[in-house]
C-alpha cells in the first residue's frame, strides 16, 4: 500500500534544497536572504510536518516506527529548531547549511518510509511513553546537531577573525550572531534532554536490561554537561567562545558514539 504521506515527504526535499541554495548564495553574497526564501522555508517545514501526519495516520502509529522515518523526523525537527532560532535571534545569515542537511536527511529516509502494511503496525504494543521519548530524542538530537553547525560556522569565523587581525585587517566576520544562537540551541539541548531522559526510563525500565539503561543514562548525562557547560560559557563568558564551540562539537561526537551503542533503543519500532 503507497501511503499518502510519501509523495509530500519526497516533494519537500526539492523544497529545502532551494531554500538552502538561496541562503547560501545569499551569504556567499552577504546580502540577507531573499524574501521568497524566509517564506518558504516554514512552508517547506509545514509541508514536511504535514507528510509526516499523513503517515502517521497511515501506520496508526507515531510517525517514527523505523529508522527511516525517525530520519525524516529529525529532518523536520531540524528545520523546525532553525526556524525558532531565527525568530527568537533575529540572525537569518546561517539557514542555508540547516536546510541543506534538512535536505539531506530528508532524502536519505525516502526509501525506508514504507516499512511494512498498516495491518501489520497495528499489530504492533502502543507505549505513549516510548513514543513521547523517541520524539523527544530525536528533537534534542536536531538540537545537538544544529548546536554542531553553528559550532563549526563559529570556529571557521573565529579563525578568519584572527588571521585578519594577525595581518593587521581593522575589520572580520562578526561573531555575534554565532554566539546567540549557539546559546539558544544549547539551551533548548538541554531543555529537551531532560524529559526525554526521564520518559526513556520510564518506557525501557521493564524491558530493557540493566547495561543498555546504564548505557543510555550516562550518554545524556555526558550530553547535559556538554550542554549546560555550553549554554553557562555562551551566556555569561561569550569571550570563551572557542571552547563553548568544543563543547557543542564533543556534544555531536558523544551523540553518534552513544545513540551507535543504543540505536535499538532509541530507533526501535515505536507505538
Amino acid at each position: 500500500m503507497v501511503l499518502m504521506g510519501v509523495p509530500l515527504l519526497v516533494l519537500v526535499v526539492a523544497f529545502y534544497a532551494a531554500v538552502a541554495t538561496a541562503y547560501l548564495e545569499a551569504r556567499r553574497r552577504r546580502e540577507p536572504p531573499p524574501r521568497w526564501a524566509r517564506l518558504a522555508g516554514p512552508f517547506s517545514v509545514a509541508v514536511h510536518l504535514l507528510g509526516l501526519i499523513v503517515l502517521s495516520m497511515a501506520m496508526e502509529r507515531s510517525p517514527f516506527a523505523s529508522a527511516s522515518q525517525s530520519l525524516s523526523f529529525l529532518a523536520f525537527s531540524l528545520g523546525v529548531l532553525y526556524l525558532l532560532l531565527e525568530a527568537t535571534s533575529r540572525v537569518a545569515t546561517h539557514g542555508g547549511g540547516f536546510y541543506a542537511v534538512a535536505a539531506v536527511l530528508t532524502a536519505l529516509s525516502v526509501p525506508g518510509l514504507v516499512d511494512g502494511e498498516p495491518s501489520a503496525w497495528a499489530d504492533q504494543p502502543r507505549n505513549v511513553a516510548r513514543s513521547m521519548h523517541i520524539g523527544l530524542a530525536l528533537m534534542s538530537t536536531a538540537a545537538i546537531l544544529a548546536g554542531g553547525l553553528l559550532a563549526l560556522g563559529y570556529l571557521a569565523a573565529f579563525a578568519r577573525l584572527k588571521r585578519r587581525r594577525l595581518a593587521g585587517g581593522a575589520h572580520g566576520p562578526s561573531l555575534a550572531g554565532f554566539q546567540r544562537l549557539l546559546g539558544r540551541a544549547s539551551l533548548l539541548g538541554v531543555v529537551l534532554l531532560l524529559p526525554a531522559l526521564i520518559l526513556g526510563m520510564r518506557a525501557h525500565a521493564a524491558g530493557a536490561s540493566a547495561a543498555s539503561l546504564t548505557v543510555l543514562t550516562s550518554t545524556i548525562a555526558v550530553l547535559l554537561i556538554f550542554l549546560t557547560g555550553a549554554f553557562v560559557l555562551w551566556w555569561r563568558r561569550p569571550l570563551r567562545g572557542p571552547l563553548a564551540a568544543w563543547l557543542n562539537l564533543l556534544a555531536v561526537v558523544v551523540l553518534i558514539v552513544g545513540f551507535g551503542i543504543v540505536h535499538p533503543l532509541v530507533l526501535g519500532a515505536a507505538s
